[in-house]
């Protein structure tokens, strides 16, 4: 299966004490007889395999515990002990409780991208596919890469691509900072300065999950269209939502883009879009 996944880094995450994985595992095997929870456990406990090892995972559908699985738990629970309700209720609410901790953990499970691989949006080898073919090999600046799994995935498919990742690593400072390191060479670089220095040789401008904290969105924008004029400039977000400045979302005016949205269907609530900007208000 990973032939078939983009290849990023040597990957030396390891997995044999993460908790969130442990805790996976457990339902796993509480689940084992009940094909349909065992299929979307099976997805998470993959990523997170593909990700260790240091590919680009396949995309996600929805992690939660559907109507679907419900009725195939209660199901089993009816097959086991036909004649014996007692024993069936015990089963059942047994089941129950875990089925509701499980859909707890599959909706948390971006934090578990955050804290194990420092992956805020989720990257996965069809999204890179769509991308790198919209991008036909033109030269690109990234800005507040992370770790760099975009740039990354970019690079595998394309090494001859120029591909400017940059990121001033203020990660680095926060009282928990991750253990995880860049995925591919990020250039220690502060946005601003990051645009004064590339935006002149870049046909795009990538920004992936800026925060929400700040208008330093705005700010690079202003600057890299003021060097060059015709920069296209690539957002991948949450409108209105967890990235991005509130007056961004107020004065830019976006273009989606199909070819990559169709990559980014929401696993969880936050619902992040890739656009292209068209123009921004004054």
């Amino acid at each position: 299966m990973t032939k078939e996944l983009i290849k990023i880094s040597d990957g030396k995450v390891e997995l044999s004490e993460n908790e969130y994985l442990t805790e996976l595992l457990a339902y796993r095997q509480k689940f084992q007889a009940i094909p349909t929870v065992g299929k979307i456990i099976d997805q998470v406990v993959e990523t997170m395999h593909q990700l260790a090892s240091g590919y680009l995972p396949e995309k996600l559908g929805q992690l939660e515990i559907t109507d679907t699985m419900i009725h195939d738990v209660q199901q089993f629970v009816l097959m086991k002990y036909p004649v014996e309700p007692q024993k069936g209720n015990m089963l059942w609410l047994d089941l129950a409780d875990a089925l509701g901790e499980l859909d707890y953990l599959l909706r948390h499970f971006r934090d578990a991208l955050i804290e194990t691989f420092s992956m805020y949006g989720y990257v996965s080898t069809p999204l890179i596919e769509s991308l790198s073919k919209y991008l036909n090999g033109a030269p690109v600046l990234e800005l507040m890469a992370g770790h760099g799994y975009l740039s990354a995935g970019l690079r595998a498919l394309h090494p001859e691509q120029l591909i400017w990742a940059t990121d001033n690593e203020d990660w680095r400072l926060q009282p928990d900072p991750t253990k995880a390191q860049p995925v591919t060479n990020v250039e220690n670089l502060d946005a601003q300065l990051a645009v004064r220095k590339y935006a002149q040789e870049a046909a795009y401008l990538l920004i992936s999950w800026a925060p929400d904290t700040s208008e330093i969105d705005l700010l690079v924008i202003d600057d890299a269209l003021a060097i060059n004029p015709l920069l296209k400039i690539i957002v991948i977000g949450e409108a209105d939502g967890a990235t991005n400045s509130k007056a961004f979302w107020k004065q830019a005016h976006l273009q989606a883009i199909p070819e990559l949205n169709q990559q980014l269907t929401s696993f969880d609530l936050i619902d992040e879009q890739a656009y292209l900007l068209l123009d921004l208000d004054k």
